[in-house]
């Protein structure tokens, strides 16, 4: 016998138990001896009903003849006048047309009283003259097994719904001190648990009653679920085990076939829908065993797709306005909408999505607390679906092969409230239930292959051996949370990313096409094809602006965005309790840095580096950070960040940041760091021409932040040279302007003007390191812009010259060259923003700390830089800087001259500033100095002052050169074992490199070494404490001079 057959046999079994508990008043005895004379009277009651149904059809009869004579004889009198020597038959009577829809008197059995006729019934009172509870029973088999239902109810679940229904309404209208209250109260619960007995069965003996059809009383049970609810929940509990998972087995997936049907722009029905499942998955017995129904699991547990569209959830769980279809239904017509119409938008898919999320989240949450086994298996699931949507953060990702944004996002916002409870700002009280050991046990998040926070692969498997712990409920939340905001929300940011750019490029082929400019070469057939596209086309650009309004949109919802900046706080304070060494953090403040380096050059090792980080946390996945960092830094896109206006989390943000950036041993992968620093630049930067940038405030006021971000900001300014990519000496000048537009907002602060000057007297190696990266991206950026500046002079030049004559020809084409033009600006655009910034920074720093430039490893490439520069914007050459727009460019001359010339200024104090300007002999030239003067005079807003110390220090330095000139004249010609090797000048300081043997002077090496860790003749690592005093040389060179002043 099949399990579905056993079942079956059992359903039977309790429909006989029932019968024999509920039918005591037709003892099988009597039956047995009355069988043949009930028959025949049966049957000729049932040939007198037909006759009367007949006659009513023909119409024959009127209304007070419609009685067959038959049936007058087969019945009693008190029957056919429904009246009875006993009260409580003459009350049942009574109530038995308005709560079963039947009567035993066959004068109402017709289409006007739409009533069913119980002929069994009405042999029964023939036979005794008083009906009791015990009939209850009998009247429903009689109408369901063997009439039939009446004819207004459309299915036998209605039918039996009104039944119960109406039997509550009589129940709430008897007195308590009515006659025979006891009996009639008992009568009326019989009746009731009778409706929900036979509702079930109906369900799981599906043949046993007449007209029963599954689909309509489901049909039934979704169709009026408000009204009927109470029924609906109290057929459910009377259901045993196996009951009630066979009767889920038809509800649930019935449930969520119709929400995956339903259309997306049927908003109502499907939070209708929502509504229903919330409110059985209440019901603390369904969502004990919810993941025990059919479908709760996926076909394939391995496609991703079929959690979203083959489980009972996935088609709950993607219901969302970030839904491609359900953008496109809410941005119809987006082309022509106004910016009100569009806020107006918004804001109706944010009050949607609150009702949407709302009910998701209680139906999860009902979920979680039906039984251990429902919670531990929701939780893999969500778990299984988070470690087959990995790529949703790769550059790459195919998201028509992923879980959809929708699905994602819902889960992310489901697990974040789930979790707050246990991170409860600002007290933390349960935040030491969350494991700190976690990935040590973890069993649900595939975090194998994930890179580490400061810890290879390799050692995270010998570290995490043989491990057989369970996790607590609570550390998985947390961390599966943390996994769905990098995976799940973090997907979000790369598909708006490329939205903006698939929306420019389809906008700009839609132009091309109207505006009739195909491209080159297409011969007429295809130039066709593309104008039969264009509508499909223009649906494209429609489609892909729809999604980026609703992403929009929801990252615009200021509460939503709150929550979860809330839970990233808490996030936050337990990754700081983490690192904590005493994980006492929030409760006692946390002193950074946790270490403290010997030597600058411990910074820039990053295996020693690896050695400080502290346990667990380097083996921690990096994505625990990314996923955090990440959102924070996407959010600061829209008017719902929650960084704004959220001052005291806020602080605790920026606190975070802080400690990450200041102890380098925490955190191994600078692009990380990166985006910290991006973090910090958008909260610094103005918001508008009076207001500060929204961290500015902490900035000042925060003891942690004020001891620690200058030094972090110098710190990474150095350390981002190397990120180990292919790109990296690319990719620094992004974080670096980052990071010049920080300092330029902290120096309005004094405190942290006098921390620069600190450095530069008391901790000189790391003010060194600092500036001599400084000195070389401006060098770089200046010396590539002027070069791209003259690239595109040349071009625009040649592109004019073809208007009016062939011009030339070798150049390419003048698609060719449009198309190189606008690479070239790209690059100037770029370029000249940093080269701006970094002489911004120039100007400020030479200003307050001058004498921090006159180190021997500074002076001389400074003055050589600047001196280079200004031959650049004043020289013989310069005309070729003339580009059409500059602006365009960030290019302003004479703002660039102006900041060249105020660092002269800053720095014409320092005797060693001037004998490092005269002794450039490659760039420096009076009459440049002069030519400059000129410009500032006429064409700027310099004061006169500063134009006046500027060429006051300009004959300061001809006549330092004439004398360096007379001098070396003087000593005639120097051996060449005297000669520095890189710079060709007389060694001071004379210094044998250990590897390549080589002698240099220390200043030079020392300069060298501070953008190069190698020994620059055979390029082999070196360290400047390795290197070896050459006194006897020194002794030399001495003698050298003092011989040559005696001549």
């Amino acid at each position: 016998m099949s399990t579905q057959d056993e079942i079956r046999a059992k359903r039977l079994a309790r429909l006989q138990q029932l019968e024999a508990q509920h039918g005591q008043g037709r003892q099988q005895a009597q039956r047995g001896q009355q069988q043949q004379q009930q028959q025949q009277q049966e049957q000729q009651i049932a040939a007198a009903i037909e006759a009367s149904a007949s006659a009513a059809t023909s119409g024959s009869a009127t209304a007070a003849e419609d009685v067959s004579p038959a049936v007058e004889q087969m019945l009693p009198e008190q029957t056919l006048s429904a009246s009875s020597t006993d009260p409580f038959t003459d009350w049942v009577l009574t109530q038995l047309e308005f709560i079963f829809q039947a009567t035993v008197n066959p004068n109402k059995n017709n289409n006007q009283h739409d009533l069913v006729f119980l002929y069994n019934l009405a042999y029964e009172l023939q036979q005794r003259s008083t009906l009791t509870p015990d009939d209850i029973e009998s009247i429903f088999m009689e109408i369901l097994t063997e009439i039939g239902i009446p004819a207004k109810s459309k299915s036998l679940m209605e039918y039996l719904y009104l039944t119960y229904h109406n039997t509550f309404r009589i129940k709430r209208t008897i007195p308590v001190k009515a006659n025979l209250y006891q009996e009639k109260i008992q009568f009326l619960n019989q009746v009731i648990k009778f409706s929900i007995n036979y509702a079930g069965i109906s369900f799981h003996v599906v043949d046993l009653f007449i007209n029963n059809d599954v689909g309509k009383s489901l049909d039934f049970f979704v169709a009026r679920f408000h009204d009927v609810s109470s029924f609906l929940i109290d057929v459910i509990n009377n259901q045993e085990d196996e009951e009630l998972l066979e009767l889920l087995n038809l509800i649930f997936p019935y449930l969520s076939f119709k929400i995956s049907t339903t259309t997306t722009n049927q908003s109502s029905t499907f939070i209708y829908l929502l509504s229903i499942y919330e409110s059985l998955v209440s019901i603390k017995s369904v969502a004990a065993i919810f993941s025990q129904i059919n479908g709760f699991q996926p076909p394939s547990q391995d496609q991703c797709l079929d959690y979203e569209h083959k489980t009972l959830l996935g088609p709950l769980l993607r219901l969302s306005p970030l839904l491609d279809e359900m953008a496109v239904n809410y941005f119809q017509g987006v082309n022509e909408l106004t910016p009100v119409q569009i806020k107006n938008t918004y804001t109706s898919i944010q009050n949607e999505y609150n009702v949407i999320i709302t009910h998701l989240f209680t139906i999860v949450d009902k979920l979680v607390r039906g039984s251990g086994q429902t919670r531990t298996d929701l939780v893999e699931w969500f778990a299984k679906l988070i470690n087959l949507n990995h790529l949703r953060r790769g550059s790459h990702a195919d998201f028509k092969k992923l879980s959809s944004d929708g699905i994602m996002y819902n889960i992310s916002i489901i697990l974040i409230k789930l979790s707050l409870p246990f991170l409860t700002y600002p007290l933390f009280n349960k935040i030491d239930k969350i494991d700190v050991d976690y990935f040590k046990k973890n069993k649900l998040l595939d975090v194998i292959e994930e890179s580490r926070v400061n810890s290879t692969i390799e050692e995270v498997k010998q570290e995490y051996a043989q491990v057989e712990e369970d996790t607590n409920f609570i550390s998985d939340c947390f961390n599966l949370t943390l996994a769905y905001l990098h995976y799940g929300i973090g997907g979000i940011y790369i598909k708006y990313d490329r939205l903006k750019q698939q929306i420019k490029q389809a906008q700009s082929r839609v132009d091309q096409i109207e505006s009739g400019q195909t491209p080159p070469g297409l011969n007429p057939m295809m130039i066709s094809f593309l104008r039969q596209e264009l509508p499909k086309l223009k649906k494209t650009v429609v489609s892909f602006k729809s999604v980026k309004h609703a992403i929009q949109a929801i990252f615009n919802h200021t509460n939503l965005q709150l929550e979860i900046f809330d839970f990233i706080i808490g996030a936050t304070t337990f990754i700081i309790r983490l690192i904590d060494p005493s994980h006492s953090y929030p409760h006692s403040k946390l002193e950074i840095p946790i270490f403290k380096i010997s030597k600058v050059s411990e910074l820039d090792d990053h295996d020693y580096l690896k050695t400080k980080t502290p346990k667990p946390w380097k083996y921690y996945p990096e994505f625990i950070v990314e996923g955090i960092v990440n959102y924070c830094k996407f959010s600061t896109n829209f008017y719902g960040c929650p960084l704004v206006n959220n001052q005291d989390k806020l602080t605790c943000f920026c606190e975070f940041i802080i400690i990450l950036l200041r102890c380098p041993e925490l955190i191994g992968n600078p692009h990380l760091k990166s985006n910290l620093i991006e973090i910090l630049f958008f909260g610094s930067s103005p918001m508008n021409q009076t207001t500060d940038g929204f961290m500015i405030s902490v900035f000042n006021n925060n003891k942690l932040i004020i001891d620690n971000i200058l030094y972090s900001l110098l710190d990474f300014y150095v350390m981002v040279e190397k990120t180990g990519a292919s790109s990296q000496f690319y990719d620094k000048f992004n974080s670096r302007y980052y990071i010049s537009v920080i300092l330029e907002q902290l120096w309005k602060n004094p405190i942290y003007r006098y921390q620069l000057k600190n450095y530069s007297t008391n901790n000189v190696d790391f003010f060194i390191r600092f500036i001599a990266r400084m000195l070389n991206d401006t060098t770089y950026l200046l010396d590539e812009t002027f070069n791209v500046l003259n690239e595109i002079h040349d071009i625009q030049q040649e592109l004019k010259t073809r208007q009016i004559s062939p011009g030339d020809e070798t150049r390419g084409t003048n698609e060719e060259l449009a198309s190189n033009l606008e690479t070239l600006e790209s690059r100037a655009k770029s370029y000249m923003g940093l080269s701006n910034k970094t002489m911004e920074l120039f100007k400020l720093f030479t200003k307050e700390v001058p004498r921090g430039f006159m180190l021997a490893e500074i002076i001389d490439r400074l003055a050589g830089m600047l001196n280079y520069n200004l031959s650049i914007m004043v020289g013989p050459k310069c005309s070729n800087l003339k580009v059409e727009t500059p602006e365009k460019y960030n290019f302003e001359p004479k703002t660039i001259l102006t900041l060249l010339c105020e660092i002269y200024v800053n720095l014409s104090s320092q005797q060693e500033f001037i004998n490092s300007v005269a002794r450039d002999e490659r760039s420096f030239n009076l009459a440049y100095f002069e030519k400059a003067e000129k410009i500032l005079t006429t064409k700027t807003f310099v004061e006169s002052k500063t134009i006046n110390t500027l060429i006051k220090f300009a004959h300061q330095a001809e006549d330092q050169r004439k004398m360096d000139q007379l001098e070396e004249m003087e000593m005639g010609e120097i051996p060449d074992e005297f000669l520095d090797p890189l710079m060709f000048t007389l060694m001071n300081d004379p210094v044998i490199l250990p590897g390549s043997k080589v002698t240099i002077d220390r200043a030079t090496i020392k300069a060298h070494l501070l953008s190069d860790s190698t020994d620059p003749f055979n390029r082999m690592p070196l360290n400047l404490d390795d290197v070896v005093d050459n006194i006897e040389l020194k002794q030399k060179i001495e003698e050298f001079r003092q011989n040559s002043k005696q001549k």
